[in-house]
Parts: structure tokens; C-alpha cells; sequence
């Protein structure tokens, strides 16, 4: 590549095999749908595209910058390829989520998804104290406000049946 060191983006890789990895290990462990080597790849891919996007602004500011006459032809939207990893992510998160006659599966992982292509997107950008920061707060979410979420919800329907039988 013309303007990142090989040695960054190397780094920003494996920081992102990591980060999903150990996202896709509680998934895995939960026996969830989308586990372990689903997450790497999602994060890996999202990083994939970050870098491949910085990569072309890089190129093309050196492209300008070598010839300025060419600066009112190029048109370079930073987004563009970020946003389809959302869109695609989001996809794949819709087939994971399962509808029953009375109950909805899969809408976390659809979200574990989701999470896990932003902190490879932010990876990829060179974001790594927002990555580190989004994948502790995710990891805390799915395994202790879950362990909450279950005890709170079970007080909340002991008291309801509670007040249903005491009127």
C-alpha cells in the first residue's frame, strides 16, 4: 500500500481478530448463531474496508497533491464503503433473527452483529482506544446486564403475580 505502513496495518488486523474473537467466544459459549470464527470474520471485514478506504483518501491526496490541475476531478466520499458494511451487516443481522408465534430470536446477536462491524470499521480507521472502549462496554453488556436483565425481570413478574392474586 502507497500510505500506511504495513507494520499498522497489520497491527489494526489482528487488534480486530482479537476484539471479534473474543465478542464471538461469549456467543459461542451462550451457543448463540453467530459465534466465534462469524465475529472474527465480521470484524475483520469491517476493518478490511476501513482500510481499504483510508487507503484510497491517501492515495488520493498524493494524487493531488502531485498534480493540482487534476484537485476539481476526483470526488471522494470517506463514507461511501463504510456505510455499505452497515447495510450489509444489517443484513445478515435480519437473517438471524427468528420469528415464532409468540416469541422473537436472535435480535442480540443481530445487534452483537451490528457492534462488532462498528468496532471493526473503527479498527480499521485507527480508532483504537474507541474499539477497546465499545468492546468492554459490549462484553460487560452481554454478560452482566444480561445476568441482571434475568433477575430484574423475574422480581418484576414475581411482583405482578403477586398483586394479580392479592387484588
Amino acid at each position: 500500500m502507497a500510505g500506511m505502513e504495513l507494520q499498522e496495518i497489520f497491527f489494526r488486523l489482528i487488534v480486530s481478530s482479537v476484539l471479534g474473537g473474543c465478542i464471538g467466544l461469549e456467543r459461542e459459549l451462550k451457543n448463540k448463531s453467530a459465534g466465534f470464527v462469524t465475529m472474527i470474520l465480521v470484524c475483520l471485514g469491517a476493518t478490511t474496508i476501513a482500510l481499504i478506504q483510508e487507503e484510497l483518501l491517501i492515495r488520493q491526496i498524493n494524487m493531488i497533491t502531485a498534480h493540482p490541475e487534476l484537485a476539481n476531478s476526483f470526488k471522494l466520499d470517506i463514507t461511501r464503503l463504510s456505510a455499505q458494511v452497515v447495510t450489509g451487516v444489517g443484513f445478515i443481522g435480519g437473517g438471524a433473527i427468528i420469528y415464532t408465534k409468540d416469541k422473537v430470536f436472535g435480535i442480540t446477536t443481530a445487534a452483537v452483529l451490528w457492534i462488532t462491524a462498528a468496532i471493526g470499521l473503527a479498527v480499521g480507521y485507527g480508532f483504537i482506544f474507541l474499539s477497546v472502549s465499545a468492546f468492554l462496554i459490549v462484553v460487560i453488556t452481554l454478560i452482566v446486564m444480561k445476568f441482571f436483565e434475568k433477575r430484574i425481570l423475574l422480581l418484576i413478574k414475581e411482583k405482578l403475580s403477586l398483586k394479580i392474586n392479592n387484588k
